[in-house]
């Protein structure tokens, strides 16, 4: 039943492309929303804190994303970033949580934090958050990953995200673990800059290892991030190689959905998204998130008259659905209970933990 169901998505041609970007909602017009929807068939939504005011505008915009793909036949996945802080993509209703990395100390709390996010987060329909990182914390706080890690070291990053990975899974809302294969590893900030990293050596041998820890745990999805890294991606950006590809797939055994960080981030602004999609997809990349932007409606038409590797996109159409059929998420809004006052009080109480 669901090899049929799978065969029936691959005829579908017009549409497969629009199934493997997870675009984010960089604008408030619903009419761009519907375009993506409904002319692309784009296979994610990301939601930003700019898209509503408050928690009640926030669920009416999840329930209008819903409509529109019920109405297109197809399973959309709605994802947020949200990672508490400095990364912080939910409504003011809820007060902020402090980072991870102010409990990495504390196991106990790492799981709450998790358990808190995970709870807003399924009772919000959201069903993909684009975390945990599972760098490792070699620079300060400001660091652009900075307090955002779970530990300074290898084994406290697995002990810590593991545990918080569940705390998503069993939720039913999907983790993406980031950066593949370590931001920790540079001191520069890839939103800005394509960091060169030399240092293969150490990046094999402990930046790497939470990743491998965390595939063998089960995660579903693996972000790669934007560096260079002659050793294990030649002399383009990870999320553009096959070698890198190859690396996860046939070294840590990864056979789930591989998916790039924002096309739309500083170094990679100054090339054509068509090329940059291209370039990702022919690598044999499942998902590419991209802001939306002015050109995305013609690159897109762009892109599906482009030279690519059908193979690569029928696989790739194959693990996403392999995922949403895992997860069993549907077009449904369901409108859950939450208690945002017992929420806050929660992440007060938490907080007060904070190191």
């Amino acid at each position: 039943m669901f090899l049929l169901k799978i065969n029936a998505i691959i005829m579908l041609g017009d549409f497969m492309v629009g199934r493997m970007l997870f675009v984010g909602l960089s604008t408030n017009d619903k009419t761009v929303i519907e375009r993506l929807i409904v002319k692309c068939h784009v296979g994610g939504i990301i939601l930003y804190s700019k898209n509503y005011h408050n928690y009640q505008e926030m669920l009416e915009l999840i329930r209008y994303i819903f409509d529109l793909a019920k109405k297109e036949g197809y399973p959309i996945l709605v994802g947020i970033d949200q990672e508490g802080y400095r990364v912080n993509r939910l409504p003011k209703d809820f007060q902020n949580l402090r980072s991870p990395y102010s409990f990495h100390q504390n196991l106990e709390d790492i799981k709450k934090h998790g358990e808190v996010i995970a709870t807003i987060l399924a009772a919000s329909n959201i069903r993909v958050n684009f975390a945990p990182v599972l760098d490792i914390k070699r620079f300060g706080d400001h660091h652009p990953i900075g307090d955002r890690c779970f530990g300074s070291d290898v084994k406290t990053v697995i002990q810590n995200t593991i545990p918080y990975i569940e705390e998503f899974e069993k939720r039913g809302v999907i983790p993406v673990v980031k950066h593949f294969p370590g931001h920790g590893a540079t001191t520069i900030n890839s939103h800005y800059f394509i960091p060169i990293i030399f240092n293969s050596k150490r990046l094999l041998q402990e930046d790497i290892l939470p990743f491998k820890s965390a595939i063998e745990h089960g995660v579903d999805v693996v972000m790669v991030g934007h560096f260079i890294v002659p050793k294990l991606s030649g002399w383009i950006p990870t999320s553009f190689s096959s070698k890198t590809v190859h690396y996860l797939r046939n070294q840590l055994n990864f056979q789930k959905v591989i998916m790039t960080d924002d096309l739309m981030m500083g170094p990679l602004r100054i090339f054509s998204k068509v090329k940059l999609m291209k370039r990702a997809i022919n690598a044999g990349i499942n998902m590419i998130m991209i802001k939306y932007y002015d050109q995305f409606f013609d690159d897109f038409n762009r892109l599906e008259k482009s030279k690519l590797n059908q193979n690569y996109i029928n696989y790739s159409v194959q693990l996403i659905y392999e995922l949403i059929c895992k997860y069993q998420i549907t077009n449904q809004f369901i409108l859950h209970s939450l208690d945002i006052s017992k929420i806050n009080q929660e992440i007060i109480e938490l907080n007060q933990h904070a190191k």
